[in-house]
């Protein structure tokens, strides 16, 4: 005859008793409680309900919504009616306390167990323990699994150990078909041998804490992944030196390098040794080529190591070296030594003694370059071009350095001299002239006529008196004079 309006439910409330609040709700975890409190309103309210609509409404999965009920259940607050469809009867919470029989007996020696092992060394909260249980439960490990499981945490972590840390290892005894406690001893005892490696670790860099879950990974990873003996791993620390602050981190490059390089399915101690020999063997060379150019901010990594390389394809080490000795004379740069090489071996150069004479030619050509820019009075420009000049004029014209300096003087004024120079001496070279003097003549014969101009303020400077003269050969000093009419 009677019933409430659809939105009625909206509107009212659901009572809950005290003793649920005081008693059951501070072990429960945030969701078995929402869980609880949404079925409750159910069994006040009535409707048409399910797990997969329970889901929708609460913002869960129908997994975590049943694992929920079973932790209910275990307190005795719920009764399991039946599974298909999941239906469940609710029990008074005051009735429950005179009714202790109405909880899971199982979990209650479970629980037992489990407070009576951790003593009074840390206070569990049920949720943890019901946590525990759902091992047992989902994941189908037996009680004496967990139970050892648990004791061997408090051994190796100390009982305030993270229970996110036991569900992993749960997770790898479910996974390894765990069934008896000697079971779980194997598992433990490998995670024992990474919490004493890590800590072995943390002892090489000087720090002196426990290690964390994430170093403790690491170490984990380079073990069973990496194939790395705890040896070897002590071993690899040696080589994060060149950090100011070693870490797990860096050591993992360090290992992620040698195990590419390696390539083995264990790597121990001393195929780490000998890999590290290798590595001084080939880093050497170019320690020493980097000490030549002293260039600071240049280090041995990866990429100048592939750098040296290409050098090494060209040269021997011994040439590199005289090649970097003569880049630190023009303060180049490091990647101008390969620059370098690649010319001497355009050039046909081959071995140590062609390219000395070759340099000692450079070297000539160089102090020639100088000598025509101290005569025009601008600063030196020895360059790999200037030099091609030189030795155009020199070896193909076949041009006097006394020839070239004397022509040099009609360059004194260009803006670019030796190109000018060039000029010169090419028309002087195409006429047949090759002496100073009749250089001189034709100079004479054919320049033009000066004309008056307008005077600007830019040309009313001082010229400048060449008393860096006494400097040159005294040879070019006599060709000066005669230029100048002072012979």
């Amino acid at each position: 005859m009677f019933s409430f309006e659809d939105q009625y439910t909206m509107f009212d409330v659901t009572p809950v008793d005290n003793l649920f609040i005081l008693e059951h709700m501070p072990g429960a975890q945030g969701d078995h409680v929402k869980v609880y409190l949404y079925g409750l309103m159910q069994c006040y309210h009535p409707q048409e309900s399910s797990i997969e609509k329970m889901g929708l409404e609460l913002n869960m999965t129908e997994e975590e919504i049943l694992a929920a009920y079973r932790y209910w259940e275990r307190r005795g607050l719920v009764h399991r009616v039946s599974d298909r469809p999941p239906t469940f009867r609710y029990v008074n919470a005051k009735k429950l306390m005179f009714m202790d029989n109405q909880a899971d007996p199982a979990y209650e020696a479970f629980a037992q167990a489990v407070h009576s092992m951790f003593d009074n060394k840390r206070k569990l909260y049920g949720k943890e323990v019901s946590r525990c249980y759902e091992w047992v439960e989902q994941m189908g490990l037996p009680q004496e699994v967990v139970l050892r499981l648990l004791e061997r945490m408090i051994e190796l972590r100390g009982p305030k150990f993270s229970f996110d840390s036991a569900e992993k290892r749960a997770v790898e005894l479910a996974e390894a078909g765990a069934r008896c406690a000697e079971d779980v001893d194997v598992v433990l005892d490998r995670d024992k041998k990474v919490l004493e490696g890590s800590r072995a670790v943390l002892r090489q860099f000087s720090i002196f804490r426990e290690p964390t879950q994430a170093e403790m990974n690491l170490y984990s990873k380079w073990m069973k992944e990496w194939g790395y003996t705890p040896e070897a791993i002590t071993a690899a620390c040696g080589e994060t030196t060149n950090s100011k602050q070693p870490s797990f981190k860096y050591l993992d490059g360090v290992l992620r390098d040698k195990r590419e390089k390696i390539a083995a399915k264990t790597i121990s101690a001393a195929q780490l040794e000998k890999s590290k020999q290798t590595r001084e063997a080939t880093e050497a060379p170019l320690r020493r080529l980097l000490g030549a150019l002293n260039k600071p901010g240049v280090t041995v990594n990866e990429s100048t190591l592939a750098i040296y390389a290409e050098m090494r394809a060209l040269y021997t080490d011994d040439i590199i070296l005289l090649a970097g000795k003569e880049c630190a004379k023009r303060q180049c740069e490091f990647e101008d030594v390969l620059k370098t090489l690649k010319n001497w071996n355009k050039n046909g150069l081959r071995t140590a003694e062609q390219i000395g004479e070759y340099m000692q030619q450079v070297g000539q050509y160089n102090e020639f370059v100088d000598q025509l820019y101290t005569v025009w009075g601008k600063t030196s420009r020895s360059s790999a071009a200037n030099r091609a000049l030189v030795r155009k004029w020199t070896e193909e014209w076949n041009f006097t350095r006394e020839m070239i300096v004397a022509c040099a003087a009609y360059a004194r004024e260009a803006e670019r001299p030796m190109p000018y120079l060039n000029g010169v001496l090419d028309n002087f070279r195409k006429q047949g002239i090759f002496t100073p003097e009749a250089a001189a003549a034709a100079h004479a014969e054919h320049k033009p006529a000066a004309k008056p101009g307008k005077v600007v303020r830019e040309q009313q400077y001082e010229q400048r008196s060449y008393d860096d003269e006494q400097a040159l050969p005294e040879w070019m000093q006599q060709r000066l004079k005669e230029m100048n009419g002072d012979a």
